[in-house]
């Protein structure tokens, strides 16, 4: 800032470390690689520290804690021991992110490889988390994104449009066309302004 003071938690930005910023993150990717040990070992080496109940209720958010208590051994049982689907390491670092319980936790298409059922549970558990933290999604699937604050469109690399779910279905051509095409569920808009909105919207997209 060319002025001011810029606080986090009442404490000036600038006395942070990288470390002490960077540990307010949690981040999940695409391709979510494993790290060589147990299903345990791939939970805490973010969060050593780590109860059990804590372990299991992040698994359970994401519907993996049944899979899990089959293996083997269990927590203890070594990930090369064992076939794990693209969707199931997927859900193991969303689960690894949440227990760290982080301050804004980034999704980079994390739902990418995961079926349906699966996906519907991991957005209860953004949305839970959301209500005490931020989430940034970076979707193309825009079932993951549709139930945010507020939603940018990207085109060419460029903002194009960015609003909620419902001013974007009333406002813009791109975003109509993706939702349409994915054939997403539509909700009652807040108000009969807005509806006829959508309503004249859908009817000009739909001559079109």
């Amino acid at each position: 800032p060319e002025s001011g003071e810029l606080r986090l938690d009442g404490r000036p930005y600038r006395e942070f470390s990288h470390e002490e910023v960077r540990a307010r993150f949690a981040y999940v990717e695409q391709e979510t690689p494993v790290v060589p040990g147990t299903v345990r070992d791939n939970l805490t080496f973010t969060y050593p520290d780590a109860s059990e109940e804590e372990v299991w209720t992040a698994l359970r958010k994401v519907r993996m804690a049944e899979r899990v208590a089959d293996m083997p051994d269990g927590l203890d049982t070594p990930l090369a021991s064992t076939i794990v689907s693209g969707g199931e390491r997927q859900r193991i670092a969303l689960a690894r992110a949440l227990v760290r319980t982080p301050d804004v936790l980034l999704l980079d298409e994390a739902t990418a490889q995961i079926d349906g059922l699966t996906e519907a549970a991991v957005h209860d558990c953004v949305r839970e988390r959301a209500e005490e933290a931020a989430v940034v999604t970076i979707a193309h699937r825009l079932s993951t994104v549709i139930d945010a604050d507020l939603i940018v469109v990207m085109e060419n690399g460029a903002v194009r449009a960015r609003g909620t779910h419902e001013e974007l279905l009333a406002s813009d051509e791109l975003y109509r066309d993706l939702v349409r095409a994915l054939r997403i569920a539509t909700p009652a808009p807040a108000s009969p302004e807005l509806a006829a909105e959508i309503d004249g919207a859908r009817r000009v997209a739909t001559s079109g």
